[in-house]
């Protein structure tokens, strides 16, 4: 029967010990915060251009039929369009940055058809920096995609105020 009371007691003690160490220390691995995996391109320029922004300009005005709303909202979407122009270019420019290390560390290497697709690679990411390069010329000139994006949002808001004075009519 002591034998018995020895385990006993070693529960006993281990319960009024207090807190153990794993309801305080989480012993599991980190979650690495997901870093956002988007690439910035000229498909991510092309699809924010394509949006309807009609529509959220005409909801838009029945929501504040105010003009101060409507140019704020249209200045918005230009920043916004402006952002991924910007990022676009920055990640063209770092391929361009890696491309040229990979090249020159393959040409030392040796890697003649390595160093060829490399080129290949390096030609086609100058070409779409260039593209970005005219689209974003045009968007400080407030020409091109930006012209898209303020129409069709003027569009729409200008629609939600004729709807809203339309009853006024009869």
């Amino acid at each position: 029967m002591g034998l018995f009371n020895f385990f006993n007691k070693n529960e006993i003690n281990e319960e009024n010990a207090g807190p153990s160490e794993e309801q305080f220390i989480d012993n599991s691995e980190p979650l690495l915060e997901e870093v956002s995996k988007t690439t910035y391109n000229l498909d991510e320029i092309y699809n924010y251009s394509s949006v309807d922004f009609e529509s959220r300009g005409y909801q838009d005005a029945l929501t504040n039929p105010d003009t101060s709303y409507k140019k704020d909202n249209i200045e918005l979407l230009l920043m916004d369009l402006g952002i991924i122009i910007q990022r676009a270019n920055n990640q063209y420019s770092n391929r361009l940055k890696d491309l040229d290390f990979h090249i020159q560390s393959r040409k030392d290497a040796g890697l003649i058809d390595t160093v060829n697709q490399l080129e290949t690679e390096k030609n086609k990411t100058i070409e779409s920096l260039d593209q970005v390069n005219i689209i974003k010329k045009d968007f400080d000139n407030e020409s091109g995609l930006n012209k898209r994006v303020s129409y069709s949002y003027n569009r729409g808001f200008n629609r939600g105020l004729a709807s809203i004075s339309q009853p006024l009519i009869n």
